[in-house]
């Protein structure tokens, strides 16, 4: 027993002094074993795809130099890293063990084992496979290995990559990887359920507000998640397993999207566009050169897609503007502010890995994630906030406008009241000076004619005593022009009347008053060859003033006689009387000349005449719509020229 002990001693010390590095002792105290900065030594191959013979050549020369980092990094597609790894399994019961590399985005590697100097397994893989010929679907890269106990195993290692890599990876036994892999993926799959919740609740807002700010942190929540998902190795896992070449660019896209989006949500959220013209500028071109570099990049210099040192720059810009802001007194930023220190963070974090300047650690692992959670919760604090503070300056607002209003209000009903006192007044002296008009035009319509109609008497005496020719002419002029003073006298003495007729209803009886003005009419020459035909259909007695019934009906039958067309056979005209418990309905149908449809509207105006083929006073129909008015009514006409006219009276 002690003879075995020392020779694995020596064997172990020969190789420590051999190799310049600390083997990883495998043992049954722990499940995990890292391999770090002590354990292995590292060869950069600028030639590229050397046979692991050379290799194990050039090993032997003492060319391969202990790291100084835990996770040593490639940083050129140009050349392939080895790694050494020396390897003792000094578990008494654990044989099966798995190798795992935590760099996915390696494009391609090689693990060579050997055990005494002959090859003892080879694994090879790397993102530029479909995700489904790994033999262990895990986001990382994972082979299982038999390591005999008390055996030691050197492992080489070669990587090669179009984007900066590592080499850092662990020897773990199964519970080991099944424990942390479910914990790993349950802490994702919660980050990314946060993750959609946000972004699906602020398209949500969007629909329902239509303000781009919500739609900008949706784009820029998915573009974070889209980074998250190629850099945890879900997304090739999980989402383009067989997009190879997508999954090579997946995460140059993915930052380039988050730089533009984060730009855009800080114009909306800032209101950069009102408040600075020339931040809104600067921040746009920002966008559209951050994105132009990645077409550049994808299209024709590659290196410009993994320059992600701009994108710390943009987030350093984001943050300065959201401080300038704050300073000039928008209070939402400071909740922007914060979130964006935390991402800055975080970020940085991840970003310091990527580039090779970082230690490995959970945090910096996870600072990404743990930033982004962090950010999500301060926007949407700062987007409550942003709602707050605009709902606190509507409110001032609205009290400012109310206070305004009830100013406006006094001092609209200080101008309505001195408004009402002129109109009041106003009206007033247009009354009395209308009951005096009216008055003089009473009084002299009266006085008037008397002696108008002693002229009158005497132009028909002299018709009947003068024979001279010339003399009989004169008289018959005189005659003539006096009847016609005289109707619009009589037509002027009615509208005052009508205007200072105190409305008394009593029951009317239509055809009575219709027999009446066929009496009164039946002197006038060609009256009796008039045709009148009226149809009364009526279910209650009707109540109007009969003075005011009597005009309308007096005006209208005589302005269908007057304007009758000489030329048909038949003149006529037709009177439809239609009472019921809702309305009164009457209707003057004539056949005569009817009215030009250009004039109809002017028909009821006070001296117009649509005709003159009558000596008419012009007053007839404005005498019909001021009776109409008078009781209540109202009237419209429709008329054909040749074809006749229609008055319809609505009481």
């Amino acid at each position: 027993m002690k003879k075995g002990v020392i020779f694995i001693l020596l064997g172990l010390y020969c190789a420590i002094v051999h190799a310049q590095t600390r083997p990883l002792i495998l043992n049954d105290t722990a499940e995990k074993f890292e391999w770090r900065k002590g354990n292995y030594a590292i060869y950069r191959d600028t030639v590229r795809n050397l046979p692991l013979s050379r290799i194990l050549e050039l090993q032997r020369e003492g060319i391969f130099k202990k790291t100084t980092s835990d996770a040593p990094r490639l940083q050129s597609s140009r050349q392939d890293m080895w790694a050494k790894v020396i390897v003792y399994n000094g578990s008494l019961n654990q044989t099966e063990w798995l190798i795992e590399l935590y760099d996915f985005h390696i494009d391609e590697y090689d693990i060579y084992i050997l055990q005494k100097d002959s090859l003892y397994a080879h694994f090879t893989g790397g993102d530029l496979q479909p995700f489904h010929k790994r033999k262990i679907e895990h986001k990382n890269f994972i082979h299982e290995i038999v390591f005999e106990p008390h055996q030691l195993y050197t492992l080489f290692i070669r990587i090669h990559s179009r984007q900066s890599v590592a080499v850092n990876g662990v020897v773990r036994t199964f519970p080991s990887f099944l424990e942390y892999s479910n914990r790993e993926y349950l802490f994702l799959a919660i980050f990314y359920g946060v993750i959609l919740l946000m972004a699906v609740y602020c398209v949500c807002i969007y629909v329902f507000t239509k303000e781009k700010t919500y739609i900008y942190f949706a784009a820029n929540v998915l573009s974070v998640a889209l980074y998250s998902l190629t850099n945890d190795g879900l997304g090739f896992q999980y989402i383009w397993p067989n997009h190879i070449n997508f999954n090579a660019e997946a995460q140059s896209l993915a930052i380039a999207l988050f730089s533009t989006t984060a730009l855009m949500y800080t114009t909306a959220f800032l209101n950069v566009k009102i408040e600075s013209t020339k931040y809104c500028l600067v921040i746009r071109v920002t966008a559209a050169v951050r994105f132009l570099l990645f077409l550049i990049g994808l299209l024709f210099y590659r290196p410009l897609l993994y320059f992600y040192q701009l994108d710390l720059l943009i987030l350093i810009f984001i943050f300065y503007t959201s401080i300038v802001f704050y300073k000039k007194d928008f209070k939402a930023a400071r909740f922007f502010i914060l979130a964006y220190t935390a991402l800055f963070i975080g970020f940085s974090l991840n970003l310091s890995i990527v580039l090779g300047v970082g230690f490995i650690h959970p945090v910096t692992v996870y600072g990404l994630n743990i930033g982004i959670v962090i950010q999500l919760f301060l926007f949407s604090f700062a987007l409550a906030d942003r709602i707050r503070l605009a709902n606190k300056d509507n409110r001032n607002t609205q009290l400012q406008i109310i206070h305004q209003l009830k100013e406006n209000e006094i001092l609209k009903d200080k101008l309505t009241k001195e408004l009402e006192d002129k109109v009041k007044e106003r009206t007033q002296e247009l009354e009395f000076k209308n009951q005096q008009l009216d008055a003089f035009v009473y009084k002299a319509s009266h006085d008037i004619k008397g002696p108008l109609k002693s002229i009158i008497g005497l132009a028909k005496l002299g018709l009947l005593d003068v024979q001279d020719p010339n003399a009989r002419e004169y008289f018959k002029h005189i005659e003539t022009s006096s009847t016609r003073l005289d109707n619009l006298l009589q037509d002027l003495l009615q509208v005052a009347k009508i205007k200072n007729t105190v409305i008394e209803s009593t029951v009317i009886d239509f055809k009575k008053i219709i027999d009446t003005i066929k009496d009164g009419f039946s002197n006038i020459e060609s009256f009796g060859e008039f045709y009148i035909d009226v149809q009364i259909k009526q279910d209650r007695d009707f109540y109007s003033d009969e003075k005011m019934v009597y005009s309308i009906f007096q005006n209208l039958i005589e302005n269908a006689f007057t304007y009758r067309d000489i030329k048909k056979q038949k003149s006529s005209l037709y009177i439809r009387i239609e009472v019921d418990k809702q309305k009164s309905v009457i209707e003057f149908t004539d056949n005569g000349i009817g009215i030009n449809k250009d004039l109809k509207d002017k028909v009821f105006d006070m001296f117009f005449r649509a005709s003159e083929i009558s000596g008419g006073t012009g007053l007839g129909l404005y005498l019909v719509k001021m009776a109409v008015n008078k009781i209540g009514g109202r009237i419209q006409v429709n008329t054909e020229v040749s074809k006749g006219t229609t008055f319809t009276v609505v009481i």
